[in-house]
Formats: structure tokens, C-alpha cells, sequence
């Protein structure tokens, strides 16, 4: 039996992703600054999109990208170590494919540009639950 391919397979087999995932695992080896301006980036355009809208996808996204955000800031600034080199990588990825107007649904289409990032953002959020809850915790 074929297994079906899902949207959220698309997205992760897509050229945008696969460059995202390489600019993120570049940055989180080799440029601690640069995730740390990642986290800037992708803070800013959360809240941009927050102001926009009010709608509960909206806030749930912003829940995400802000505590993917404290996980790396927190990561270089040594406060928190207990995360994997992958789980930093794919977070790092989701951010840079989160500020990137163009990836698979380009951003500048209204409401439906952000349906990838949206997948994207809670793919990773249930891939990671455990580092998740756990960093929560100690927050």
C-alpha cells in the first residue's frame, strides 16, 4: 500500500525547506549572533502578524515562535543546554522558513500565505513536545 503524501510531507520535501534546514544548521554550528538576530527577525514579524489579526491560528503561532525563540536565546546564552543539536536545527529552520516571504505559499497572498507556516511551526511544536514541556518548566 502507497502511504499518502501530506501537506506537511510537500513542505518538508520542498526547496525552501531543505534551505532552510541548511541555513539553520550552519547558523546554530557556526554563528551563534546570527541566531540570535534570527530570533530578532522572527519575534518581529510574529507580532506583526499578531497586530494584524486576533484569530486563534494567529495566536497559536505566536505562542510558538515566541518559546522557539526563548529556546535558542536561552541555548546561546548557556542558560539552557539540554537540547539536541536536531531539535535546535529544526527550530532554527522553522524560524528562517517563518521570515522568509518566499517559500511553498509565498506570504504576500493574504491569510492563506501563512497555511505553511502554520503546518511548519506546529510539525515541529508536536516533534518536539517533550523539549518543549520540559523547557517550560524550568522557565
Amino acid at each position: 500500500m502507497t502511504r499518502k503524501i501530506t501537506f506537511i510531507d510537500r513542505i518538508l520535501s520542498s526547496q525552501f525547506f531543505k534551505e532552510a534546514l541548511d541555513k539553520g544548521e550552519d547558523l546554530m554550528a557556526n554563528n551563534k549572533y546570527g541566531l540570535l538576530n534570527l530570533v530578532k527577525r522572527a519575534l518581529q514579524k510574529v507580532n506583526e502578524t499578531a497586530s494584524q489579526s486576533n484569530i486563534s491560528v494567529v495566536r497559536l503561532l505566536n505562542h510558538y515562535i515566541v518559546l522557539f525563540s526563548q529556546m535558542i536565546k536561552a541555548y546561546v546564552q548557556g542558560s539552557y543546554r539540554k537540547l539536541p543539536a536536531i531539535t535546535l536545527a529544526k527550530i532554527a529552520a522553522v524560524l528562517i522558513y517563518f521570515i522568509s516571504p518566499f517559500d511553498f505559499i509565498p506570504d504576500l497572498l493574504p491569510i492563506v500565505g501563512f497555511t505553511d507556516d502554520l503546518a511548519l511551526v506546529l510539525w515541529v511544536g508536536k516533534s518536539i513536545k517533550q523539549e518543549l514541556d520540559e523547557f517550560e518548566k524550568q522557565m
